[in-house]
């Protein structure tokens, strides 16, 4: 073995299947004639001699057969005895040898076999494409959706099919241990009918495609590989031409929904498959983040319509016929268990959400309603109560004039007029996008001031690349951008930042590598935020009262704080662990993604709808504290 190691050649005999075999088989005769060598020595018994002929088989009948040592008379010699148990016993172990490559082999026939004609037969079914950080939480808001239907957990629901390049045993347990609380995947019926269905295969593979039905899926998810943005969207692009490169016959009739990062890259994804559409949930979910920290209650009622789990969603409502004719304003005091909140109209995608008070409904319109359930949409007036209050709402003033403030500022609520300081600590990659969020937001002559890791020439950079490519050479028009660098936990670097005049901080997910897990970028956040808050308390005085604390501008800063966390465990961490979740208002940053694509899957429309009213460019019309 070691000449043949030193040549080479080894591989070919014990590296190989033919050549394990070619061994296992030269090893057969090795061990037949070294058995009919030694019957031959021992001179033999009575009913089986020396010779030759009866020796080669007196060692074959004992390699194959262990019971025929028995044969032999207790009388005969103890040399004879010696050697029928040796020969009984080696074979013994080579037959057991032999058994195993035969199963072994048979095994590898069966999983190819397998591999080649499994399927998950199935047709109108979610198809889920990839394995990412979000697939557990996108798995939540879809089993969330399914519980809102109608029936018990024996009628017909709309299945959930999984195609990844990871095991089908992990995928299964680590669903199994997120939502082990969830009947619909716990249950006795789920196990024989279950809602979510595995297969291991690469979504670029057509093949696989075939497999798991996705011509028959209703709506096709692409998902995040990676929070590397630009490898994550060359893979989606990957997977999308991967579909349109079905056979004719088997091309996808369903939605197709592209998860991506950059809003760049979801322009592209309409002309990679006419049917896809890119999803950004990352825009929206910065906005959310920024609202909460300007205007709380604003940025509370945006992360609270965009998931199943709360059971306030945007609903969809054709016109109640008794309602046709009726003026916009009287129809929003009809109905008493749900907000109207606008009119889709048909034909006009671009028009505003919101029409004058005096727009007559139209039998073609579709109310757009925030409520619990689909009795809250449908139960209504049919008149204007009398003793209905006409007060005058106004955002500080503001109303009949809009919310565009004479500089521009889209104010949004009372909280925002007038300069502000805001403080960021952390600086993610998207960090021009928040910018862009916080200049339109904020007066005049408001202030940012952010804290990282990062280099201040990094940043700098990024954000003078955005700001070309949208033509600003004099950059943001209201607000003024100060950076500094130094390590987030740290008391002395945060010390650095203009701490008193501060009206509210945002916590920022930064990852300082590219492979750093969520985890870990969740743990730092919680250790910054806690240490803010520390530092923002110990600025007061504690032997002043309140009042002489007022009187010497030594009362205790109320800046409110917004820290963004990725991974859903935190979260869990969070909800029994009341002395952190004081520290001020969290988001869940990766669920709220994953709702905004789960909202897009479950209704185009809605989603549509959701996304115009995050936009303010957009015309729609905005949430505002009033």
């Amino acid at each position: 073995l070691a000449g043949l190691r030193r040549r080479g050649k080894i591989h070919y005999v014990l590296g190989t299947t033919a050549g394990q075999w070619a061994a296992i088989i030269f090893l057969a005769i090795v061990l037949l004639f070294a058995g009919t060598l030694a019957w031959h020595l021992t001179g033999g018994t009575a009913d089986f001699d020396g010779s030759f002929n009866d020796s080669i088989w007196m060692s074959y009948t004992l390699l194959v057969d262990i019971g025929t040592q028995s044969g032999i008379s207790v009388n005969e010699s103890p040399i004879i005895k010696f050697v029928a148990g040796t020969v009984s016993a080696v074979g013994f172990i080579y037959s057991l040898t032999l058994l195993g490559m035969v199963v072994d082999l048979l095994r590898e026939v069966l999983d190819e076999l397998k591999a080649d004609f499994s399927s998950v037969p199935s047709s109108g079914h979610w198809l889920i494409l990839g394995w990412g950080d979000k697939t557990l939480l996108l798995i939540d808001e879809l089993l969330a959706s399914l519980k809102a239907q109608k029936g018990g957990l024996c009628s017909k629901r709309r299945r959930i099919v999984i195609l990844a390049d990871r095991p089908v045993h992990q995928m299964s347990t680590e669903v199994t241990m997120h939502c082990r609380e969830n009947p619909l995947v716990t249950s006795l019926w789920a196990y024989f009918f279950p809602v979510i269905r595995f297969r291991q295969g690469l979504p670029i593979d057509l093949r696989e495609l075939l497999k798991v039905s996705a011509p028959l899926a209703d709506d096709i998810l692409v998902t995040c590989s990676s929070e590397c943005s630009s490898e994550s969207d060359q893979d989606a692009i990957t997977v999308l031409l991967s579909l349109g490169a079905l056979p004719q016959d088997s091309k996808v009739t369903g939605e197709v929904w592209a998860e991506m990062h950059s809003k760049y890259s979801a322009r592209v994804v309409k002309h990679v498959l006419d049917r896809a559409q890119g999803v950004v949930a990352r825009q929206c979910v910065n906005r959310m983040l920024v609202l909460r920290a300007l205007v709380p209650s604003v940025g509370f009622a945006y992360l609270d319509m965009c998931t199943f789990r709360t059971g306030n969603n945007l609903m969809l409502h054709a016109v109640p016929a008794e309602l046709r004719g009726l003026p916009f304003k009287d129809v929003c005091l009809l109905f008493p268990h749900a907000v109207v909140c606008g009119v889709k109209r048909p034909k006009s995608s671009s028009a505003a959400l919101i029409p004058d008070g005096s727009y007559r409904l139209q039998d073609t319109d579709q109310l757009i309603l925030l409520g619990t359930d689909s009795k809250a949409a449908t139960s209504h007036l049919t008149a204007v109560p009398v003793k209905q209050a006409t007060a005058k709402l106004s955002v500080d003033g503001c109303a009949g004039d809009g919310l565009v403030m004479p500089d521009g500022q889209l104010l949004l609520g009372p909280m925002a007029k007038g300069p502000k300081v805001v403080l960021m600590i952390g600086c993610p990659d998207d960090i021009a996008d928040i910018l862009d969020m916080l200049d339109s937001l904020l007066a005049s002559g408001s202030e940012v001031h952010i804290l990282s890791s990062k280099t201040k020439e990094a940043r700098a950079s990024r954000i003078e690349e955005h700001l070309q490519a949208s033509s600003r050479s004099k950059g943001f028009a209201r607000i003024t951008v100060t950076q500094y660098a130094g390590e987030t936990t740290s008391k002395t670097e945060m010390r650095k930042l203009p701490l008193g005049r501060a009206y509210c901080a945002m916590i920022m997910a930064e990852r300082l590598q590219e492979d750093e897990t969520p985890l870990a970028v969740d743990s730092r956040n919680l250790l910054t935020a806690i240490t803010f808050r520390k530092l923002l308390n110990s600025d007061q005085d504690p032997t002043l009262s309140p009042k002489t604390a007022i009187a010497l501008g030594n009362a205790k800063k109320k800046c409110k704080l917004v820290t963004e966390l990725l991974d859903p465990k935190s979260e869990m961490v969070l909800q029994s662990n009341s002395s952190v979740r004081k520290q001020g208002s969290f988001v869940y940053s990766h669920s709220k993604e994953t709702a905004v694509f789960a909202m897009a899957m479950e209704c185009k429309e809605k989603y549509n709808i959701f996304n115009r009213m995050c936009d303010p460019a957009s015309g729609a019309g905005c949430i505002a504290a009033a």
